[in-house]
């Protein structure tokens, strides 16, 4: 370790119970959710004001919700190292279930089995993504005003993600000269697991969100009539059905089995004697899955399409029975995919079944597309993998690197449509992202700032030598 590192970590150290009280708390206080334009705005304000000392320019660009804000910071380097954060949280739900205020920002031990973690901080927006981001920007700040920030940065500030990123995703397809220089993106984020583990995913799902609306020019009437009008209900669930039915989709694009690769499969016959899928399960709350072996339930949750009915709604949903024929029925679903297949593919085949639907049915169905954006890969031996297992390594954390993972992210657009290399990783045990008691374990916050300086350390000095060799 050398002088300028054990000063880092001296400073890191000694400043970190600073940063979580006076600098972590206040923005975790502040309810960002993506359809509250003046917590979105009030969190927009501190985050600028929080790097207006560091930035070489700053811009917000109108959004198709909130605005986008690009931040450029100058370092020791001519490429720039794209650094994607976002800060608009899931709106609160199930109240009654949260253990403290969902924007208190207070500490507290989780119930059993998370209370083996001590103190955590509890709020919406704490593990997704509002810690990491703040960390990621403390860390810059420290290195700046020593004038040891080794690589020049872009900070791509977001506020719509909780709503698939609209306006990212439209810029990077038709403002790509925004990301002029960058060579490779970056998600800070906090990704251990309850044993310390780190894990590092090498790649994104696609996914495809639907509403599906089933309607007719009936009022709602008596049940009696059921026999002699459209059901809004029983249209809505065939055409479900017409998609994914028990267990597998009926579409021609999604239901072949997903063929793994080779590096795919060495990656998973190493994970298969070590990884703990129970560990998994035990950080999520899961505690029922659709088989019994945890090896292939583990695989399934990597490599097989899922289709989840988020929201279903329809008929009276009030307290005792109403015999009715309701007139209306809407659901929100979301696919998500291992498979290289464009997402236009997906919903033409959809689009095709409602279109049939709609020429015998008496029911309308409307079709929806909400978000959609393909999956991504990114290889072993790049920079940013590199980097990570350095850091990893070098602050004696064991890690773990599965082939993908099962979530979905408009970081997939990066390397579509930029062609540049991006991941998620980074130090911090937190979990319960878009449910009750959101968390992020106060002693691993700690790891999660040091992460951040050696990740920018190392990925700069391989980057550096990638130049030179170009040369």
């Amino acid at each position: 370790m050398k002088l300028h590192d054990l000063e880092i970590d001296r400073i890191i150290n000694d400043s970190n119970n600073h940063f979580i009280k006076e600098e972590l708390i206040p923005f975790l206080k502040i309810p960002s959710t993506t359809l509250n334009p003046e917590g979105v705005s009030k969190a927009r304000d501190f985050l600028k004001s929080y790097i207006s000392n560091m930035v070489e320019k700053s811009i917000d660009i109108p959004g198709v919700i909130n605005p986008l804000t690009f931040s450029w910071i100058k370092g020791q380097s001519k490429a720039i190292l794209l650094i994607y954060m976002m800060y608009d949280t899931q709106p609160v739900n199930n109240h009654d279930m949260w253990i403290v205020e969902p924007f208190s920002g207070e500490f507290s031990i989780l119930k059993s089995p998370l209370d083996t973690l001590g103190d955590c901080l509890i709020s919406r927006g704490a593990y997704n993504s509002k810690t990491p981001l703040l960390c990621f920007l403390n860390i810059l700040r420290i290195m700046k005003e020593r004038d040891m920030l080794p690589m020049s940065l872009l900070l791509v500030f977001d506020s719509e993600e909780e709503q698939g990123s609209p306006t990212l995703l439209k810029l990077l397809h038709t403002k790509k000269e925004l990301f002029h220089d960058c060579v490779d993106a970056y998600y800070p984020a906090m990704k251990q697991e309850l044993n310390r583990t780190a894990i590092l995913k090498l790649g994104y799902k696609g996914i495809l969100s639907l509403t599906i609306i089933a309607s007719t020019e009936n009022n709602e009437v008596h049940s009696s009539f059921g026999s002699m009008i459209p059901n809004p209900v029983n249209d809505l669930i065939s055409v479900l059905n017409s998609i994914h039915f028990d267990g597998n989709f009926k579409i021609d694009s999604l239901k072949q089995t997903y063929k793994i690769n080779q590096e795919e499969r060495d990656l998973m016959n190493n994970l298969s004697t070590k990884t703990s899928f129970i560990t998994v399960k035990k950080k999520r709350g899961i505690n029922q899955s659709l088989v019994t072996n945890d090896e292939k339930s583990f695989y399934n949750y990597l490599f097989h399409p899922s289709f989840n009915i988020s929201t279903i709604k329809s008929g009276y949903i009030d307290g005792g029975i109403k015999n009715v024929v309701p007139n209306y029925a809407e659901c929100n679903i979301d696919i998500r995919y291992a498979h290289d297949i464009k997402i236009d593919t997906i919903y033409q085949e959809i689009k095709k079944i409602v279109d049939n639907y709609n020429k015998k049915s008496r029911s309308h169905i409307d079709l929806i597309k909400n978000i959609g954006y393909e999956g991504s890969r990114v290889k072993r031996d790049t920079n940013l993998i590199l980097s990570i297992h350095k850091s990893f390594e070098f602050l004696d954390i064991k890690y773990e690197e599965w082939p993908l993972s099962a979530a979905a992210a408009p970081l997939s657009s990066i390397k579509n449509e930029l062609g540049l290399n991006f991941i998620v990783g980074g130090l911090g045990i937190g979990g319960n992202a878009h449910a009750p008691n959101e968390f992020i374990q106060v002693e691993s916050i700690l790891d999660a700032r040091r992460f951040i300086y050696y990740f920018l350390h190392f990925y700069a000095k391989l980057n550096k030598k990638e130049e030179f060799n170009r040369k």
